[in-house]
């Protein structure tokens, strides 16, 4: 399956004159209304707007030419009222996917894996039938590889509250045949991420969480962000909801028994919007992975991670390409029962967002209104007018 490159359509030079003299001109007072970014208070009314359509509560982490800001609305504890602080906690899903893939393209920069080696040369026996899928083809979800998360045997054990290795877990699909052939079409599978795990732990010796830790979350500085390996979720964290889609009711999930586990690398980082506003400004930014590594992972294919994100939604290898109405941003989103994240940069890095809603399974409108809520938060982070 092809891939369009996307290049870099400006140097941060130019970036950061243009929004410097945009500010000027909205200092001199012009009247065009509709050349400015959205300010504070837009984007603040779009987060009400979203818990007034249902959302319990919602936490922002915007960086960008009017500096760092932390929005919230709504409550972190319905039950108690609880504003949302910005050293709680969330559960951020998917977006692990972006850190496990900065992982192995650290290892690809270093010559330890290609994204051409295959499955078979570098963790042989891992899957017994898609021994053949490469390493470019998990990051990109072109691999074929079936769901785990929608198999009968990981529902019932999860279903159950057991515990999960990655092992099993992989292993509930390890002997089925792609679902097509690998490299032909784009499916997003949490399997893929899995196996990538399961292959960083075989090419470096050590386990996913110390690599995990020593390339990314240590370097930049990232005390929040854990690796969930119990039940346990360490405080402080917000609590997290879930509509029962036959009676509507908003049911509390937080302590619902899920083991992380069986998320992994593809879903089982714990975190701060600040720290993930922080780490994807710092991957767009080429400060983790070299930019030969990083123009590979943006180049793209139509495709949409789990939730979509806002825009027209492009997948590139561990990340996702939005294309909204002031310009396009990069990120990735997750979703955790009782919680739903999503993280992105500018293509340079220079701007960045994190927003955090604690329910899933929201109402349509409510749905729509946290989609609104990130396109005019991102436009923000970019110093551009939403359109």
């Amino acid at each position: 399956m092809d891939r369009v490159a996307r290049p870099r359509r400006r140097s941060v030079g130019l970036l950061v004159s243009a929004l410097a003299l945009g500010g000027l001109l909205a200092g001199c007072g012009s009247d065009d209304e509709g050349s400015a970014a959205p300010t504070s208070d837009e984007v603040q009314a779009a987060l009400d707007a979203a818990v007034e359509a249902g959302a319990p509560g919602i936490a922002l982490e915007i960086r960008g030419p009017a500096g760092d800001e932390f929005l919230t609305s709504g409550y972190a504890a319905v039950e108690s009222q609880e504003a949302i602080d910005p050293g709680e906690r969330f559960r951020i899903a998917s977006v692990t996917k972006s850190f496990t893939a900065t992982v192995v393209m650290q290892l690809v920069a270093e010559d330890e894996i290609a994204l051409g080696d295959t499955v078979s040369e570098l963790a042989p026996g891992l899957l017994a039938a898609g021994g053949e899928i490469t390493v470019g083809q998990l990051l990109g979800h072109t691999s074929g590889l079936p769901e785990y998360t929608k198999t009968d045997a990981f529902a019932e054990r999860a279903g159950a509250g057991k515990s999960l290795t990655p092992e099993q877990v992989l292993g509930f699909v390890a002997d089925d045949e792609p679902e097509f052939e690998p490299g032909s079409q784009y499916a997003y599978s949490d399997s893929d991420n899995i196996a990538l795990g399961l292959i960083i732990e075989e090419v470096t010796g050590n386990s996913f969480e110390s690599e995990l830790n020593a390339r990314v979350i240590e370097p930049l500085g990232l005390e929040q962000t854990e690796l969930a390996t119990s039940f346990d979720f360490p405080e402080p964290h917000a609590q997290g909801y879930q509509y029962d889609p036959d009676s509507g009711e908003l049911e509390d999930v937080t302590d619902a028994r899920i083991d992380p586990n069986g998320a992994w690398a593809s879903g089982a980082l714990i975190s701060t919007p600040a720290d993930v506003s922080s780490f994807f400004a710092a991957l767009l930014g080429g400060e983790v992975v070299p930019p030969e590594q990083l123009e590979e992972m943006i180049e793209t294919v139509p495709g949409a991670g789990s939730p979509a994100g806002p825009g027209t939604n492009n997948a590139g290898l561990g990340i996702f390409g939005w294309e909204i109405s002031c310009g396009e941003v990069w990120g990735h989103t997750g979703s955790w029962p009782g919680f739903r994240s999503l993280g992105a940069a500018s293509e340079d890095g220079e701007g960045s967002i994190s927003m955090v809603v604690n329910a899933t399974d929201l109402p349509d409108e409510a749905q729509e209104a946290v989609l609104d809520a990130q396109e005019l938060a991102a436009c923000r982070a970019l110093g551009r007018p939403a359109g």
